[in-house]
């Protein structure tokens, strides 16, 4: 057995969280517990028990396409096999699809499957199989954001075909979805292909012999704790082995001591957009002066805690896409940034240190209002560091933290005193979005776009994006360089960075993991797992 927590913290433990009225797991008393002295370091694989076990929600689903819990989602990233695979370098990959064709107008994408993949049940895996989980994906909130599908269906046992409602030849790359049986939306535990398997009335996933390679535990467990204290309580103790934190959430848990952190990163993009209507913004220089003054490095590592990797580009730094000849060119800049704005205007024209412009003859100040979440942890410190850049240039910025629901209605410009028309209240807002892995900006920045807030009205955004996500692989870094151009130099919203994630185990316990957001598991075939100070 490995080494337990000394009893005399776990006492405390216990007291304090019964003292709050938890409704955690309830761990064994401390008599039971053989442990280090006070002080001692602990060693190799110290945990609770020899077996791996995951947290779980027992009151929600653990089937991939009936639940948004993130606990049973992980757990189900070890039954069910994705169509494709992405790694944190954006390289694709796929046990299930053998090949691929697209039509020439690349609205129309034929896929042939790899046959004799053996599913849970007994069954071989079929295109019907593939095609139907695509159809659940369609259904649910968690995946339908990502598709502009208009069908999908198989045509034989091997090949299935998908009808997009416009091209796109990075369609594949959206396809990181789980495979389960046909016919199985419904069920809780659903057949799929992946290297374990449900086992009806158990609390575990067991290893499946079909899958074709060997994995280093044969049984990984599941229980379930609630509460943060009792999840960090339950994981120090090594009760639960692996753990998804997200250091730029409200929810971040602190997890410490002896423990190893492997980081993904998402494509959850934060930025700031704008309201156009607003004299000042209105002027795509002074947007772009504004790009300037983000001070992006900062924000990813200090304020946000180092859960995110910083972006002047609307394309994660991890994706081959990422320009850095065209990033470098609106860095943080703040003596440029103060050339730009006095290029579109303004200046101290009162001589009172702040800046002003002129609008039909009339002085105004250099004044923005920027709304942010306040529930968002760090997003609220970001907005106060760039208001802090630009008041030292004479621009006057006011934050504004709002509870969630304010927020949203603010962003939304809800028509709060009933004449019919929406009541835009702010200058600039923080945002946050999740992009597909294609990059598709058309929600945010096209005319008709669902999360084009600001009233951005420029026609050309969706012309790039289009073109782009048509072109084929030799021309397609041309021309998202082209939209990343344009993008930039009328700054319809100003991207900061891309939030990251972290994998959190016990130190030493696990050797050859690799992840990433799409699969934490896909390399557990190549895992190495130690549970005690003794070799092998």
């Amino acid at each position: 057995m490995k080494k337990r927590c000394m009893a005399f913290l776990l006492a405390l433990a216990l007291l304090a969280l019964s003292a709050c009225g938890s409704e955690a797991e309830e761990l064994p008393a401390p008599e039971e517990t053989a442990g280090a002295l006070p002080g001692e370091e602990l060693g190799i694989g110290d945990a609770a028990d020899e077996v791996f076990t995951l947290n779980y929600t027992s009151s929600q689903s653990l089937n991939p396409y009936a639940t948004n819990d993130l606990n049973n989602l992980l757990i189900s990233q070890l039954v069910f096999e994705n169509i494709y695979e992405l790694d944190d370098d954006y390289n694709l990959t796929s046990r299930i699809i053998k090949e691929y064709s697209m039509s020439s107008n690349g609205i129309q994408w034929t896929f042939t499957i790899n046959e004799g993949i053996p599913m849970h049940d007994g069954s071989t895996m079929t295109a019907y199989d593939v095609a139907y989980s695509i159809q659940q994906a369609l259904r649910t909130s968690r995946y339908s954001g990502r598709f502009d599908v208009w069908g999908v269906g198989a045509s034989s046992d091997s090949t299935f075909v998908v009808t997009t409602a416009r091209a796109n030849t990075l369609f594949n790359y959206l396809l990181t979805i789980p495979v389960i049986k046909n016919g199985s939306g419904g069920e809780p535990l659903p057949a799929g292909s992946g290297p374990y398997m449900y086992v009806e009335g158990a609390d575990y996933v067991q290893a499946f012999g079909g899958y074709g390679a060997s994995v280093p535990i044969e049984r990984i467990y599941f229980k379930e704790y609630v509460g943060t204290e009792n999840i960090i309580t339950a994981f120090e103790d090594s009760y639960i082995d692996l753990v998804i934190n997200d250091p730029s959430s409200k929810a971040n848990l602190g997890y410490g001591g002896n423990t190893e952190r492997r980081w993904y990163t998402t494509t959850n993009m934060h930025y700031l957009g704008f309201n156009m209507s607003d004299e000042l913004l209105a002027n795509p220089t002074v947007r772009c002066a504004i790009a300037l003054a983000v001070d992006r490095d900062y924000a990813a590592e200090e304020l946000l805690q180092g859960g995110a990797v910083a972006s002047v580009l609307p394309i994660s730094p991890h994706s081959p896409l990422y320009d850095e000849s065209i990033a470098s060119q609106y860095d943080y800049d703040l003596a440029t940034c103060g050339l730009m704005l006095t290029n579109a205007g303004l200046s101290d024209m009162d001589n009172d240190g702040k800046l002003e412009y002129v609008s039909y003859s009339v002085m105004h100040d250099a004044a923005i209002d920027i709304i942010v979440c306040s529930q968002s942890s760090g997003k609220g410190d970001v907005c106060k560091k760039l208001a802090e850049d630009l008041g030292a240039l004479g621009v006057q910025v006011n934050v504004r933290e709002l509870s969630w629901n304010d927020y949203l209605s603010a962003l939304r410009g809800d028509d709060i005193d009933g004449d019919g028309e929406p009541d835009i209240s702010y200058d600039m807002y923080y945002a946050e979005v999740k992009l597909g892995a294609d990059f598709d900006l058309t929600d945010l920045l096209s005319v008709e776009g669902s999360l084009n807030y600001g009233g951005i009205e420029d026609e050309n955004y969706a012309d790039y994006i289009n073109a782009y996500l048509a072109s084929s692989s030799i021309e397609r870094s041309t021309r998202c360089a082209d939209m990343l151009r344009y993008i930039l130099s009328n700054a319809p919203i100003v991207p900061i960075c891309f939030e990251q994630q972290e994998v959190i185990t016990h130190r030493n316990v696990i050797t050859g993991m690799e992840v990433s957001s799409s699969d934490i598991f896909m390399t557990i075939t190549d895992w190495n797992v130690r549970f005690s100070d003794e070799e092998g």
